[in-house]
């Protein structure tokens, strides 16, 4: 399939040419983008006592969108991130207050921090950068495109207000428009070693969606399938971050991953609901240590959201719920499923790492240190007094309602129940409590315009027993959160 990509791009280009051939008004560049600051205090990462386990810090960014218009329906789109996160490469976390200095004795001239006067420059980074030529029966989209699908579980853009996370794709993708249904195969390659083939990794993708606005019907089906060559696999990184094994796995072979997500919604005026599953089924291509049987990463998750809004009342209610799947550490197959980390139902519960271990074996997606020399070991992650909001919904069923009550035009008030439960013991020695807890969110929200908008929240976390992890019997004390944030979209 690598072979065919520069032929396919290249037949892409020519049918952009084709289709710009018509009229074309003067080019102009539409700016768009979101300004946020926010401010996160919590109590404790380790739910201890410890008086370093607590993190507090402020994040700063702004992510520019600007299109350049260059003919009627062809359309050159970027994403920019101004003061980005180095140690988030290519995400809108934005930058902590406090980064950007020199550090004295470093090759660069500078002065003791002690006595700076001016806080260091920060390099903008480019998230996207895509061709989007658009007609009366589809979209044309080449080159590095954000992917979404459904409620985010899995694919997610990161459109939101305070998203810190975004899906990109150096991709080619049509997109059939036929009423209301939709269908866009896409060929990605999400790495290159080099110019010539066989070191590559290529994703293919089809989307199918049929939404009617009208009835607030909504149907969708995305399939891809990762495949990459002996010599570009790199799972042994995500298998030997889950279970830690030493020696790690061998690789025997190429990865070959299948996901399939389904979503569904249906909207009536009183009640509205959207559904999303995924399915993930992989061959590795590797084998752990003593072993000639290929390891699985085979896992499902679910997610729910219903709203009941009432035009006549102040009060909206709202729930999400679902389940992930999580890994037994007991086979040498990976199990587990993780939620996209733009996909939140609390504030601190599978948002904020927490606890003294990994309670959710969800290390697999959380982001390594550059340059880490221990492939996926503990040792390679931020530690979670050190990390932003990298944990994510896994092995674990939720419940999240929500309940709204809107002072006025512009203030609001938002209140959210979580409590979860483990579904694996993720311990293969001891025992393990299957409470993980429970959590109150109260947040006041302040709206003078549609695209401004001032959240203060305070999250009150009441660990269950599964944080103990058995006999190792960690501690579980009561931990809280603040966070004031406030983004601009324009």
């Amino acid at each position: 399939m690598s072979r065919f990509f520069p032929l396919m791009t290249g037949i892409a280009f020519h049918l952009a040419a084709l289709l710009a051939a018509r009229s074309a008004s003067a080019m102009t560049i539409d700016w768009s983008g979101t300004y946020r600051i926010e401010g996160i205090d919590v109590l404790s990462t380790t739910l201890s006592d410890n008086p370093g386990a607590g993190k507090m810090y402020i994040l700063n960014g702004l992510i520019l969108n600007p299109k350049i218009i260059a003919m009627d329906g062809v359309n050159i789109v970027s994403s920019i991130a101004v003061l980005g996160n180095p140690k988030y490469p290519g995400s809108q976390t934005g930058q902590p207050f406090g980064l950007g200095n020199s550090t004295p004795g470093s090759a660069t001239p500078n002065v003791p921090n002690v006595v700076s006067r001016n806080q260091g420059p920060s390099s903008p980074e480019v998230r996207q950068l895509y061709l989007n030529v658009n007609h009366e029966y589809g979209s044309l989209l080449v080159g590095r495109a954000p992917v979404q699908f459904g409620l985010g579980i899995t694919y997610n853009a990161g459109a939101g207000a305070f998203d810190h996370w975004g899906d990109v794709h150096d991709l080619l993708a049509y997109k059939f428009l036929i009423g209301n249904l939709s269908l866009m195969p896409i060929i990605g390659k999400p790495y290159s070693y080099a110019i010539s083939p066989g070191r590559d990794i290529v994703d293919v993708m089809l989307q199918i969606e049929y939404n009617n606005p009208e009835t607030e019907s909504l149907i969708g089906l995305m399939f891809s399938q990762r495949t990459a060559s002996l010599a570009a696999n790199d799972g042994d990184y995500f298998i030997k971050g889950v279970d830690g094994s030493t020696p790690g796995p061998s690789k025997t072979g190429g990865w070959n991953g299948k996901s399939y997500n389904l979503e569904i919604g249906r909207g009536w005026e009183s009640f509205k609901f959207k559904f999303e599953a995924g399915f993930q089924d992989t061959s590795t291509g590797l084998t752990p240590a003593g072993s000639s049987d290929e390891i699985k990463a085979n896992g499902y998750g679910l997610a729910v959201e219903m709203n009941f809004p009432r035009s006549d009342s102040k009060w909206e209610w709202s729930v999400k719920t679902g389940v992930a799947s999580g890994d037994n550490p007991s086979t040498a197959n990976f199990e587990g499923f993780g939620f996209h980390r733009n996909y939140d139902v609390a504030f601190l519960m599978f948002n904020h790492p927490m606890g003294q271990y990994d309670l959710f074996r969800s290390s697999f997606q959380r982001q390594m240190k550059t340059g880490c020399t221990a492939p996926a070991t503990s040792a390679c992650y931020y530690p979670n007094e050190e990390s932003l909001d990298e944990e994510t919904i896994a092995n674990a069923f939720y419940f999240a309602p929500t309940v709204n009550y809107q002072f006025s035009d512009h203030w609001s008030w938002r209140n959210t129940f979580a409590t979860a439960q483990l579904q694996t013991n993720p311990s293969a020695t001891d025992s393990v409590a299957r409470d993980v807890g429970y959590e109150w969110d109260t947040a006041l929200i302040y709206k003078p315009h549609e695209r401004i908008q001032w959240v203060n929240e305070v999250g009150f976390f009441l660990p269950g027993g599964a944080f103990k992890n058995g006999s190792a019997n960690f501690d579980t004390k009561f931990n809280y959160g603040i966070q004031s944030k406030a983004s601009i979209s324009f």
